[in-house]
């Protein structure tokens, strides 16, 4: 088989050769062939045969309700049905599904997984708390005495301790805003809050913060607070990122607007999504 001489691209992308069904790529000063036919061939981790195993036994199941006329029309109803209830739902996790297809493959996976006849995968970093951990939202009316005094107690440990502001912390927004905290153990892990802005249409997010570091507690905070600010009908979500943040905002969609600027000691970049 012919040796690749564009060894830049291959290095980058691969060098397709449609005759043999093959891609030649470099790495390591090595150059390594791969199948197109068979792109899984090789050893694979027991994560990756539990996945196929998974999808094959799905994607089987799902041929079949596709190929029959009833029963697509009988699923297409069941999908219209629950795309109407996604609106009223309380679970801002859930969302409307644009083809027939989707909705019946996550709703087979779903009732396999729940059979125990094989075992989900690792979730991803964002998308699931630790053991034990509860995400509340709530007005401050709704906060007891015991969540206030956590959240305020997680506030000081973050920005005055750790970060050494100087500041009052205190200061009466904390009574119109949305307070986001996921508690474990009775203790506050991870906070932030939805606060309205004077231009309409606006929501402010501050104050966000985790003490549980690497377990994507940052990810998933930011993921339900533009879900709960699309649902109190914001068009755009701002806040004022650390330097040191801006590239966890923009990876989420979030663009820089404005110069930066000093607040408490620390330069900042104000920040926004139109949601």
């Amino acid at each position: 088989m012919a040796k690749v001489n564009n060894t830049d691209y291959s290095q980058k992308r691969g060098k397709l050769n449609k005759k043999d069904n093959v891609i030649h790529r470099v790495r390591n000063g090595k150059e390594h062939t791969y199948s197109i036919l068979h792109p899984y061939q090789g050893p694979a981790s027991k994560a990756q045969k539990n996945h196929r195993e998974l999808f094959g036994k799905v994607n089987a199941q799902v041929n079949r309700i596709m190929n029959d006329p009833a029963q697509k029309e009988e699923w297409t109803a069941r999908k219209e049905a629950f795309n109407k209830t996604v609106v009223d739902s309380p679970d801002l996790t859930l969302r409307k599904y644009t083809t027939t297809r989707k909705y019946v493959f996550d709703k087979i996976k779903e009732q396999i997984l729940q059979e125990g006849e094989l075992k989900p995968h690792k979730p991803l970093a964002g998308r699931s708390l630790p053991k034990g951990a509860t995400l509340s939202i709530k007005i401050f009316d709704q906060l007891s005495a015991a969540e206030l005094y956590e959240i305020l107690k997680a506030r000081f440990e973050v920005f005055v301790m750790e970060q050494n502001i100087h500041y009052l912390d205190e200061d009466s927004i904390d009574y119109i805003s949305t307070h986001l905290f996921v508690s474990q153990n009775g203790r506050v892990i991870a906070y932030a809050r939805l606060f309205p802005e004077a231009q309409k249409g606006v929501l402010r997010l501050g104050r966000m913060l985790t003490l549980v570091r690497g377990q994507g507690l940052g990810k998933f905070m930011l993921r339900y607070a533009v879900a709960e600010a699309k649902k109190r009908g914001a068009e755009v979500l701002r806040l004022h990122a650390q330097l040191q943040t801006v590239n966890f905002y923009k990876r989420r969609r979030f663009r820089a607007v404005g110069e930066v600027f000093m607040e408490a000691g620390i330069p900042h970049v104000c920040m926004e999504r139109v949601l």
